[in-house]
């Protein structure tokens, strides 16, 4: 099965719209931060008429984002064949880019945001890192401090970034959401297994992304993800939402077909995807709707002059997936990544009867924790990397108890014992506080790690 469709039939169908046309397109070389387009692609705007190149005089473009007026378009560029991708604008009725990153290393998957900024991913030796940066020019800010690539999927209606990112978890990647200054990152489900990259948030709030070769979504009022009745075929993220509701998105009948973006209908019976737009040659795929859409919040940071970051966890015996028995918590141990990715034992401390502890940890760093019992046994280790930024005050409500519980009202044993932290700062001159770009690389714990012998948890 063919879809025989011609680029005319876009414009005349529905709201102008950008998307991305490739002759290859490899949508799993971002798990390991690689090429996804090996041979190239354009940004192609389709309005009235038959669909036109948005930036003709560059050598490949792609990533559209639409700003939040409707008039300016932020993408992924290269000037000429063979250099460093790099964040441009350029007015959607076109003209002539201005690019907007620094420096000399691949720059992709760009988002406007509030107050004249926008996040994008930037290549580093360890993998793809979310920054922001003005619009104007100035110095980046780096948000994401965890191991693997992380990249910018969209800007949630609250202000906060959507990103993907691996997961120990899921089968690769899954959905997070983290502030515009770095704090507070957090799993949008913890659910996790298949995976799960490419969301966008629909003005519904719901989120849609891709699983497998399928779409699914994330709602409200339930804790794990909802699988979306579509046609049958291969969907690829992500999905633009149309003003009449439906979504668009690419499609292919089967394997080894080109994608084109179709019209879907989800929930309605439809026994195959209306056709919108097919590519010149190769695959047209990563649709974004050229209209005006609401401003997000602007985030106000909280982030204070402290050394380090505190962390008060209510209680450890809160889980959505192993329980514990009362009383088999003794202690927690917290474990960081140096710079050269080698796992460190910053220290243990005990947990208050009722699963509750204070800590004062490294800031900018991976950090996970594992549960201890009486005889220094795990009984839980977590298993994915999470931060904190400088000065952050951050409170769990348990471990690995989803998003979607909430506290009990109790004051915790260790509030009641001490309003001091465990510090398990770095002795030496890495305790100092280090510079938000430039992490100060913890001191190697000198004892032997025991290892973990319990079900591990995900977040």
């Amino acid at each position: 099965m063919l879809l025989a469709v011609t680029p005319l039939v876009a414009g005349s169908a529905i709201a102008p719209y950008v998307y991305t046309e490739a002759p290859r397109y490899d949508a799993q070389a971002a798990l390991a931060g690689g090429e996804r387009f090996p041979d190239g692609a354009r940004l192609m705007m389709a309005a009235a008429g038959a669909p036109r190149p948005l930036v003709p005089g560059l050598a490949a473009s792609a990533d559209a984002a639409v700003s939040f007026d409707g008039q300016r378009v932020l993408f992924s560029g290269r000037l000429r064949a063979g250099e460093p991708w790099q964040i441009f604008e350029v007015a959607i009725a076109g003209g002539t880019p201005r690019r907007v990153s620094s420096g000399n290393e691949d720059c992709v998957r760009p988002f406007y945001l509030p107050e004249d900024k926008f996040v994008y991913s930037r290549r580093t030796p360890h993998g793809f890192r979310i920054e922001i940066a003005p619009l104007a020019g100035g110095t980046p800010l780096r948000l994401s401090y965890a191991p693997g690539s992380q990249f910018a999927t969209d800007v949630l209606a609250d202000g906060r970034i959507l990103f993907e990112a691996p997961h120990a978890a899921s089968t690769g990647r899954d959905l997070f959401a983290v502030s515009s200054d770095g704090s507070g990152v957090e799993a949008i489900r913890c659910d996790h297994g298949g995976d799960r990259h490419d969301g966008r948030q629909l003005s519904s709030g719901d989120i849609v992304f891709q699983t497998g070769a399928a779409l699914a979504r994330f709602t409200s009022p339930r804790a794990v993800q909802i699988p979306l009745t579509l046609p049958q075929g291969q969907y690829l993220g992500p999905a633009a939402e149309l003003p009449s509701g439906e979504l668009l998105v690419a499609w292919r009948p089967a394997p080894g077909s080109p994608y084109a973006l179709v019209r879907v209908r989800p929930g309605q019976a439809q026994t195959a995807p209306e056709p919108v737009t097919a590519a010149r040659k190769g695959h047209a795929i990563q649709p974004v709707v050229a209209r005006s859409h609401p401003v997000p919040p602007r985030h106000p940071s909280s982030l204070g002059d402290r050394n380090g970051a505190n962390i008060l966890c209510l209680n450890a015996y809160a889980s959505r997936d192993r329980k514990i028995p009362e009383g088999l918590i003794a202690a927690i141990r917290a474990i960081a990544l140096d710079d050269g990715g080698a796992e460190v034992t910053l220290g243990q401390t005990q947990v208050d009867k009722d699963g509750s502890f204070f800590l004062n940890l490294p800031s900018e760093r991976p950090i996970r924790f594992e549960l201890l019992d009486r005889s220094a046994s795990v009984l839980k280790a977590q298993r994915s990397w999470f931060w904190m930024r400088r000065g952050e005050q951050r409170v769990c409500v348990g471990c690995h108890a989803g998003p979607e519980r909430a506290p009990d009202n109790a004051v915790p044993a260790v509030l009641l014992r001490t309003q001091d932290p465990v510090k398990m700062m770095l002795a030496g001159p890495a305790a100092a506080a280090p510079a938000p770009q430039q992490p100060a690389p913890p001191a190697k714990s000198t004892g032997q790690q025991p290892k973990p012998a319990a079900v591990p948890y995900g977040d």
